[in-house]
């Protein structure tokens, strides 16, 4: 089931102290987002729209730390993060694994899909979605 809220953040490894890295800068944010036909509909807002998603930017934050996307239409949102019968992930779901950007879901206290930190072997449980990436 998905969420309505997330939390995109790039977790750093226990190994190297846990904590979030930046995801990039504000700009580099803006023109990824860009890319899913998702931007400010005036010049200088903290917040973007999208097909089926809102995001929100931390006001005057550079580089970004994580950023706040709500589900606004779920079906565009399903097509966009789990992709469809002929894509297995949807295209948002790929660029931000590809970045090592995961999905929070404050609500269930998880990562979506599950994030697996390499140096802990308590997290071997969950699933494989995330383990392709080493491919």
């Amino acid at each position: 089931m998905l969420a309505d809220l997330y939390i995109l953040q790039k977790p750093r490894a226990r190994a190297e102290g846990g904590g979030l890295v930046p995801l990039a800068s504000r700009d580099e944010l803006q023109k990824f987002f860009l890319t899913l036909n998702t931007a400010s509909e005036r010049s200088g807002s903290d917040v973007l729209y999208g097909p089926g998603i809102r995001i929100e930017l931390p006001p005057m934050q550079d580089p970004v730390l994580q950023v706040t996307l709500t589900v606004t239409e779920d079906e565009l949102f399903h097509i966009l993060f789990f992709g469809t019968a002929n894509e297995p992930r949807g295209r948002l779901l790929r660029a931000t694994m590809e970045r090592g950007w995961r999905f929070y879901d404050p609500v269930r206290s998880e990562y979506v899909p599950p994030y697996h930190d390499g140096d802990d072997d308590d997290d071997d449980r969950f699933s494989s979605l995330d383990d392709d990436d080493d491919d």
